[in-house]
């Protein structure tokens, strides 16, 4: 497969410049062709040169942060240097095997700041000023306070695309945007601060360039721990959602892994077509959702992270019309449970009528027994009242012997529907204390509980 290279194009005084800007690198004492030849041994090509400089630069050079070196020979007797260091050292080691680098200077953001002073280099690896944008010192890690931190073989700052590297990357000189058309120091400032891993983990760069040039971009915030574990087929790229809108998340692992989006609902659940694991997901109530990865167990960790807003009339009422169970009325409730509720067949749309007319504001305890019957009428709020008559009607999947308990009271009179199977009683609970269904599930066992009641 051909990669992909970029052409930089130069009036005339530019490409001189360009030609003549390495004359601003500091001498050297020494003669780099031995570590050269070591380094590079083993590449056909001048890409593969160019990779196993920045490797070795990765893997070997620190960020000085003494902000005190800045020269080839100083990077490579200290091993560690600032930008500059860097990139000169870089140079010196191309150099001896006849690989054409541009040292380029600019401003660069980094999380922590606003755009600074900063290098990186363009090597020329095919033909006429064909070639690549690197930036070793990005690649061999990053700086917390005064402490380097190397990255684990980060290549996503070698060969990268110029529609990734212009969200960071300002050059002096804009013929190294390497863009059809370049943009201005304002817009580069307006662009957010995106990374090439969004190119691992499947985005096309000039896509996201488009949508963020003209204003109209809301992207999530992405983060570099599924890096080589999947690629991101579908997702959100607007980082604020709404409740009650359904959004499709699409994803192929690259590795063993759990994927999540977080946090889980009830109606949660990959699909796979293909090699492609999918999911429909509609948030319920504001906060943060989160695509986590994790390798077992419940700790992920942020791959994708949106903020959820505050739901107004609009959303409430969509939500309310696709999927009532989840209305925030009903996922307030103590004990509230959808996929427990919706085990045992009831109505959302009941429910939530009857937490609006105020008669329930505690939900009853429910018990792992779905599966044995599904509910058709019963009490929907926790606490009942000594005294009063309540109707439970249930329609049992297997043939058990059902009962309601009171404090020891027994209730086993049930009425039997025989065209629908329905069984039915009106219990009046005399005692304070617990009212349960419960089922036998054995002949001549125990009754097992399902549903509990606290009566006063």
């Amino acid at each position: 497969m051909r990669i992909k290279m970029f052409v930089i194009v130069l009036c005339l005084c530019a490409q001189s410049w360009a030609q003549g800007n390495n004359q601003y690198i500091s001498p050297t004492k020494y003669d780099y062709s031995q570590v050269s030849q070591q380094i590079t041994a083993n590449c056909g090509s001048k890409y593969e040169q160019a990779k196993a400089i920045y490797r070795w630069l990765c893997d070997n050079i620190s960020y000085d942060t003494s902000y005190s070196i800045y020269t080839a020979d100083e990077c490579w007797e200290q091993r560690k240097g600032v930008c500059q260091a860097y990139c000169e050292l870089f140079y010196r080691l191309a150099e001896p095997v006849g690989l054409d680098v541009r040292i380029i200077t600019g401003d660069a953001k980094t999380m922590n700041s606003g755009a600074e002073g900063h290098a990186w280099v363009f090597a020329i690896v095919e033909g006429d000023n064909v070639g690549v944008m690197i930036d070793p010192t990005w690649g061999a890690g990053s700086v917390n306070g005064s402490v380097f931190i190397r990255s684990d073989n980060d290549d996503s700052w070698f060969h990268v695309d110029p529609y990734w590297m212009i969200f960071t990357h300002f050059p002096d000189d804009s013929a190294y945007q390497l863009l059809p058309q370049p943009i201005s120091r304002d817009q580069f400032d307006a662009l957010p601060l995106i990374k090439p891993m969004w190119g691992e983990y499947g985005f096309d760069g000039k896509t996201i360039y488009d949508m963020c040039i003209s204003g109209d971009a809301d992207l999530p915030v992405i983060y570099k721990s599924g890096v080589g574990k999947l690629r991101i087929v579908e997702m959100p790229l607007q980082r604020t959602l709404r409740v009650g809108m359904n959004y499709r998340f699409a994803v192929r692992k690259l590795q063993q892994c759990e994927v999540a989006v977080l946090p889980k609902q009830a109606d949660d659940g990959w699909q796979l077509q293909g090699s492609t694991y999918y999911m429909d997901y509609m948030p319920v109530k504001a906060g943060e959702v989160v695509l986590g990865i994790g390798g077992g167990g419940k700790s992920y960790f942020n791959v994708v992270e949106y903020e959820v807003a505050q739901p107004d009339a609009k959303d409430l009422a969509r939500l309310e019309k696709v999927n009532p169970m989840l209305m925030p009325e009903l996922t307030d409730l103590p004990g509230f449970n959808a996929s427990v509720l919706r085990w045992y067949g009831i109505d959302g749309r009941k429910l939530l009528a009857e937490v609006r007319n105020g008669s329930v504001d505690k939900l009853p305890k429910f018990y792992s027994s779905a599966g044995e019957f599904s509910i058709v009428e019963m009490p929907f709020n926790g606490v009942l009242r000594k005294g009063h008559s309540y109707v439970f009607k249930i329609t049992p999947h297997k043939g058990l012997n059902w009962a309601l308990i009171n404090e020891g009271t027994w209730y086993r009179e049930w009425n039997v529907d025989a065209s629908t199977g329905i069984i039915s009683m009106s219990v009046t609970p005399e005692n304070t204390g617990r009212l349960v269904l419960a089922v036998q599930l054995i002949d001549g066992g125990k009754y097992e509980y399902c549903i509990e009641y606290d009566v006063r």
